[in-house]
């Protein structure tokens, strides 16, 4: 009998894996979306690969980056996402939870990271002294000291 039950579990998990590897397994919190399955690579921060399908994602502006910044945020989403587990609708991709999922998109969740490293992005290219800081026109200076400058004066 117990070889019976170990055969069923064994079936049902192939089936399932099948229909993983396919991108088109979803559970029933899942239904609502476009498909399911697994960063294989982050083509751009707005671009990333699920299995082997293509997945632009919808409101991601990296355009105010500097270079070494891009290649920096570049190298963590690649590090991080890649072999993540995430369910897409449209244009926005969400962490698969277990058939359930976080209602911030992973989209958001760039964005932010990008508009944090825009922020200090001056004090990320430290060796590069020939950078020109852009500032945020809602910020117009940080209040965070250079990590190489003594402020002398300060008040």
């Amino acid at each position: 009998m117990k070889r019976g039950a170990f055969l069923i579990i064994l079936a049902l998990l192939s089936i399932w894996a099948a229909l993983m590897y396919s991108g088109m397994g979803t559970s029933p919190a899942a239904s609502g979306f476009d498909m399911g399955g697994t960063i294989t690579y982050v083509l751009t921060p707005a671009s990333i690969v699920v299995g082997n399908i293509t997945v632009d994602l919808a409101g991601i502006n990296a355009s105010g980056l500097s270079s070494s910044a891009y290649v920096y945020l570049m190298e963590d989403l690649r590090r991080y996402y890649t072999g993540k587990d995430v369910l897409v609708k449209g244009n926005y991709a969400y962490f698969d939870l277990n058939g359930s999922y976080n209602s911030e998109s992973i989209n958001e969740m760039i964005q932010r990271q990008i508009s944090e490293l825009e922020a200090v992005q001056g004090y990320i290219t430290v060796q590069n002294h020939t950078h020109s800081h852009h500032h945020h026109p809602n910020h117009p200076h940080p209040n965070h000291p250079h990590p190489n400058r003594r402020i002398i004066n300060q008040k």
